[in-house]
């Protein structure tokens, strides 16, 4: 199976995250999960799945690629 995402790309995710100060529920509710899962995935108790990314990226303007390994 390959791998699309980094295997740390929950860390890029995190520090996105605090860098602009936003808070994980704000963040959660606009991917379409619960902040609880956000909290998780930032933790890296959950793996950060492709579609999460995606949305993640749409929501903080981010360019997805910060997230994909490459190939």
């Amino acid at each position: 199976m390959t791998t699309v995402l980094k295997a740390d790309a929950y860390k890029q995710l995190k520090k996105e995250i605090k860098c602009r100060g936003i808070k994980n529920k704000f963040i959660a509710d606009k991917i379409g999960i619960t902040p609880n899962y956000l909290g998780l995935i930032l933790n890296g108790k959950r793996n950060l799945s492709t579609d999460v990314a995606i949305k993640a990226s749409q929501v903080l303007g981010l360019p997805l690629d910060i997230f994909l390994t490459k190939s």
